[in-house]
């Protein structure tokens, strides 16, 4: 009798991850896994650590605030993205699946499929750049038929 290929369902985006799969029976889906990154909803005033720097002007004695040169909410959401990339190769490396389908948010598709090594991006059968994150795990098999 063959072994049972398991297939991991990724619904990510740039601050919630969930990793899904069917059930032996193959009529429900369960939850394997689920991550959220509790910094990606903080205000930008308690993700950096003090006020911008000032420049004075050199024609009069005006001083200018200076912008940050990375936005801390998008530096926060590359952080999580990577988190769950790494995440993804410890559980392809452990065997916790044999086929990967991402249903990601289109910003943080790119940037996941980056960070996986070589032998988790060979095991995606299908992506997706969707956001399912906020769907009820009751309606997304009717997202998973695409895979068929």
């Amino acid at each position: 009798m063959s072994k049972r290929r398991v297939t991991w369902f990724v619904l990510a985006d740039g601050s919630r991850a969930r990793f899904v799969t069917r059930d032996p029976q193959g009529q429900a889906y369960a939850i394997v896994e689920e991550h959220e990154s509790p910094e990606a909803h903080m205000p930008t005033h308690e993700l950096v650590s003090d006020r911008p720097g000032r420049v004075r002007e050199s024609a009069n004695a005006a001083h200018h605030g200076i912008e940050p040169r990375h936005d801390a909410h998008r530096a926060q959401k590359d952080s999580f993205v990577q988190q769950v990339a790494s995440r993804l190769n410890a559980a392809a490396a452990a065997g916790a699946f044999d086929e990967l389908v991402l249903y990601v948010a289109p910003r943080a598709l790119a940037p996941l499929k980056a960070a996986l090594d070589d032998a988790t991006r060979g095991k995606i059968k299908g992506e997706f750049p969707k956001d399912l994150t906020k769907i009820p795990l009751a309606e997304r098999p009717r997202h998973f038929a695409e895979i068929g």
